[in-house]
């Protein structure tokens, strides 16, 4: 018994270990784009794909409210966050300590500005008011634009208040006193957002016209960008006077402009989308976050969802930033010159430098991020669903990490050594970690995050067996005041697996007509692509080789030529590891027991039998693929398929006349003809050598190995004539007949 259970045990380790694909895959090599995919906490990504401990980012304080729609800071560092859809304003101290400051009678705050002496104005909406807010729940009506919405508020160094509305377009001054005045009327629906250049000029942006709009202190107004949006939604200036400009939303949306709020997609005009897009994560979030993609950094905005234009002070253009995925709610300017964007969906921050090149700064918890306030060394930021506020510091975070998107081997694989590589070390614990599993995402069945890799050189992965793989980098103690972000890059990591071996599949054979021939095609080299007409390269060696994985090539069908007696046949057949292969080819004629080989280790994907040197009669094909060319002797896989049956015909038609008649001067002749396998497909007649004339079977169907014929030629001249008849099988096989016969 005991020898039994060894011999048993033997056959499974030969089994286990013969089931392995020989040669082994690698994740590496991980780009920004396939980074994205995975989860930013606290950890920041690089445009060249490097990941690095993020500026220190945490939660300051819960709203409890859905949306923080806007924000404004006084002189000693307090903070306000206009919300909806409650109409509340909530205040934080510079310690983070957080209460309800004032609660409006309207449904959203999407304005909120500060005098010189600190007292908050809030603008409600819709069909509010401007509200002078003096302490807690203290407020004063201060104005009453009479429009449907108040999107932006700034005051000028006199202290008068500049109000920008919806439904008509238009900005109204407002003197200290709460005196209005039209100060704008604008063509476009919305005024979305406003800013102050320094030479008193107040900015404005538009929807759903999507345009940035210079006004003199005169109430002049000049188009100084016509985006292809639908809204331009946020405005900054730098020191040197270059106006940067948030543009989103489709073009196909700028005739939105009724009052009403219709219920549109999110990548409309902020107007819009501020209320209803946002409104629309709640529910979103039910069904899962969508597919996240690379930020972005497109040359142009064509089709783009948002994008960032600089206005230069002499009027010139370019495109900062643009992204056909991401949809940028604000963005603020940071003491080193770069951009900073929020963004969603999965609430990431953008930093975009003077080259324009692409930082993921870091993702958040909440699904948008929609607002951004630049304190003294940090960045306040606002979220929604729920609405909360984060600070973005300026020195980097003690902790982060980041998990991999999970990462599909296609099959149970065996995992090798894990390594990795960081560059410009700064002193931070760096611990890489795995977890395995067979389902797609993540759950109890998996194992569990495996002890920490020591080894940056390589070390095997504990993780048991499984098809998917997923990867966690975190740091621990790297946060140093005024330490520079690109401290602790992990530069690289590699991930070797090697699947179990899957079965190779034939999943297809194909007859072509009888008569054509199949040649290879010559293979063709133009540049780096390599053009072939079998799975080798011109070097002879397989393309799924590790010498030739990677190179651009392009398989050439087999060419078709005229061959007498020619059965052609392709095929298309499959490997889950992406395994090279080999093919045998067999025959056999109905009745007959065994196969008989045509070839073996054949790698093309197409045969030609010579049906000349067979005997009439129907055949099957067998193809059998092998992985032996990717496997150890004895530890390859095969899979194989039999062809529907065809039919080998070198026989021609017997064309049998049976009986003719005279009848006047018109000859009626009934003739059959008949082949051993196949079938009949034409008949046809002839008079003195002259044209042929087809004629049907009697049945009225050419179907059948035997078909009778019967027909009556036209009148005939005195004498004798030569009356031919012949019938052709289905592979251009042609038997004759012929009569002669005199008409008196």
């Amino acid at each position: 018994m005991r020898h039994r259970s060894a011999a048993l045990l033997t056959v499974l380790l030969a089994f286990s270990i013969a089931a392995l694909a020989v040669t082994p895959q690698f994740w590496e090599h991980f780009s920004q784009d396939d980074l994205l995919a995975g989860t930013l906490t606290r950890v920041s990504l690089s445009s060249d794909g490097k990941l690095f401990p993020a500026p220190a980012y945490d939660m300051v304080y819960d709203t409890d409210a859905p949306f923080i729609f806007s924000m404004a800071r006084d002189k000693v560092g307090n903070v306000y966050l206009g919300t909806g859809h409650e109409g509340k304003v909530f205040k934080v101290d510079a310690q983070g300590k957080g209460s309800l400051y004032y609660q409006s009678k309207e449904l959203d705050i999407f304005a909120l500005a500060v005098d010189a002496a600190d007292n908050l104005y809030v603008g409600t909406s819709p069909d509010g008011k401007v509200y002078k807010v003096t302490a807690a729940n203290q407020a004063t009506e201060f104005c009453n634009p009479e429009e449907k919405y108040i999107w932006a508020m700034s005051f000028d160094d006199s202290g008068n208040l500049y109000v920008g509305t919806g439904g008509h377009g238009n900005i109204f001054k407002v003197d200290r006193a709460g005196k209005k005045t039209t100060f704008y009327a604008g063509k476009d629906t919305h005024i979305v957002c406003l800013a102050r250049e320094s030479n008193g000029n107040l900015l404005a942006g538009t929807s759903p016209g999507g345009v940035v709009i210079e006004i003199t202190p005169q109430g002049k107004g000049f188009t100084m960008l016509d985006t292809s949006m639908a809204e331009v939604r946020s405005i900054v200036v730098d020191r040197l006077g270059t106006i940067y400009a948030v543009a989103s939303g489709s073009s196909a949306s700028a005739g939105l402009k009724n009052e009403s709020l219709p219920a549109i997609a999110p990548a409309t005009a902020l107007p819009i989308a501020t209320i209803q897009a946002l409104a629309n994560l709640a529910d979103k979030s039910k069904t899962g976050a969508s597919a996240v993609t690379a930020p972005g950094g497109e040359k142009d905005s064509s089709g783009s969802r948002s994008s960032i234009y600089a206005i230069s002070r002499d009027g010139n253009t370019e495109t900062v930033y643009s992204s056909k995925d991401q949809m940028i709610f604000d963005i603020a300017l940071r003491n080193d010159g770069s951009i900073i964007a929020a963004t969603g969906p999965k609430g990431r921050l953008l930093a975009i430098d003077a080259a324009k090149q692409v930082t993921v700064v870091t993702d958040s918890p909440e699904e948008d991020m929609t607002r951004l306030l630049e304190g003294s060394g940090f960045t306040w930021v606002a979220g929604s669903n729920q609405g909360k506020l984060y600070k973005l510091q300026s020195r980097q975070a003690e902790t982060g990490t980041f998990e991999s998107k999970v990462l599909d081997a296609k099959a149970v694989s065996t995992w090798g050594k894990i390594s990795w590589g960081i560059s410009n070390p700064a002193g931070a614990k760096i611990e890489i970690s795995t977890r395995t599993g067979n389902t797609d995402k993540p759950d109890n069945s998996w194992s569990d995050w495996s002890s920490p890799y020591e080894a940056e050189a390589g070390q095997q992965i504990t993780s048991p067996r499984a098809r998917y793989l997923q990867w966690r980098y975190a740091f621990k103690g790297a946060g140093a005041a005024g330490q520079k972000a690109a401290a602790d890059l992990l530069e690289k990591i590699t991930i070797p697996y090697l699947q179990q071996n899957l079965r190779p599949q034939v999943v297809g054979i194909n007859a072509l007509p009888g008569g054509i021939g199949l040649q290879k095609t010559p293979s063709i080299s133009a540049g780096t692509v390599t053009v072939s007409s079998a799975s080798t390269a011109t070097d002879g060696l397989s393309l799924n080789s590790p010498r030739s994985r990677g190179k651009e090539t392009l398989i050439l069908p087999p060419r078709q030529i005229l061959q007498a007696g020619a059965q052609s046949f392709t095929w298309k057949a499959t490997d889950d590891n992406d395994d090279s292969l080999e093919y045998a080819i067999y025959f056999k004629g109905e009745g007959e027991s065994e196969w008989k080989v045509l070839e073996q280790r054949s790698t093309d994907t197409f045969y030609t039998l010579d049906s000349v040197s067979l005997p009439g009669g129907v055949y099957r094909l067998k193809v059998v693929a092998s992985d032996a060319p990717s496997n150890p002797y004895g530890r390859f896989l095969i899979g194989e398929l039999v062809s529907n049956p065809f039919v080998i015909s070198n026989t021609t038609p017997l064309v049998e006349i049976k009986d003719h008649k005279i009848s006047s001067k018109s000859v009626e002749i009934q003739f059959s003809a008949r082949v051993p396998a196949g079938r009949i497909i034409t008949a046809e007649f002839s008079l003195d050598g002259g044209e042929w004339f087809l004629v049907f079977p009697q049945d009225g169907i050419a179907d059948s190995v035997q078909e009778e014929f019967r027909f009556a030629t036209p009148d005939l001249s005195l004498g004798e004539h030569l009356i031919g008849v012949r019938a052709s099988d289905e592979d251009g096989n042609t038997g004759t007949a012929k009569l002669l016969v005199k008409i008196p």
